[in-house]
């Protein structure tokens, strides 16, 4: 699922809820106070089994999820919270020693389209397409830094969807590429910093950047 697409049902989701729960329909507000941790369980998951997320960071967010969805349901002791933070630094402490090989540098890919989600974590990633059509990327909690400057535009040009909520996103281009950046900023912001082409390469193929931004930053850059 394309992150645009999933922060706009989880929104629609937790909107249609509360709604019922004014209405006395349902009780929502209680079920989202017992089983929210079942949500960091379901993105843990999803990564598990996604190529652009660590897998590493996703067991983290399955055992935070699992820790505190026994705990709302009172099936683990009310005293063993005191050893979830200790336990907590340690997986963490594992993380950063063996979550990702060393001097492996930036991957490399030739893929046309693109297809980055990301959350609670950070991608690196160097387009050398040759006939590149654009795609998605999106950051939740998260950072995609997407390096395009070995890259070449199809002739009919690309567009590229870029998300991110609580995250940033970093998109290096070559300086013959013509850029124009749309937008919505909602309590965060996207920068345009690329040079305009010269009149030799003004009829040249653009890129086409849509970015959505809540509570983060977008920066597009040659």
């Amino acid at each position: 699922m394309r992150g645009r697409t999933f922060i706009g049902i989880l929104f629609i989701a937790l909107g249609i809820g509360f709604l019922l729960d004014r209405m006395d329909i349902i009780t929502f507000s209680t079920l989202i106070s017992t089983y929210w941790p079942a949500i960091l369980i379901l993105i843990g998951v999803s990564q598990l089994f996604s190529r652009e997320n660590s897998s590493v960071s996703g067991l983290v967010l399955i055992f935070i999820g699992l820790f505190f969805l026994l705990r709302k349901l009172d099936i683990l002791p009310a005293d063993i919270s005191k050893y979830f933070w200790p336990a907590l630094l340690i997986i963490l402490g594992i993380v950063v020693i063996f979550g990702r090989p060393r001097n492996i540098g930036i991957p490399v890919s030739g893929e046309d389209i693109l297809n980055h989600f990301v959350i609670f974590s950070g991608l690196e990633n160097k387009s050398v397409s040759k006939d590149f059509k654009g795609g998605t990327a999106t950051a939740i909690f998260g950072s995609v830094d997407l390096d395009l400057r070995d890259a070449d535009l199809r002739p009919e040009g690309a567009f590229l969807d870029l998300t991110t909520v609580f995250g940033g996103i970093s998109v290096k281009v070559p300086d013959r590429w013509k850029v124009s950046v749309t937008g919505t900023p909602l309590f965060g912001g996207w920068e345009n910093k690329t040079r305009a082409p010269s009149e030799a390469i003004q009829n040249q193929p653009e890129l086409k950047v849509r970015c959505f931004a809540m509570f983060g930053g977008i920066d597009i850059k040659n």
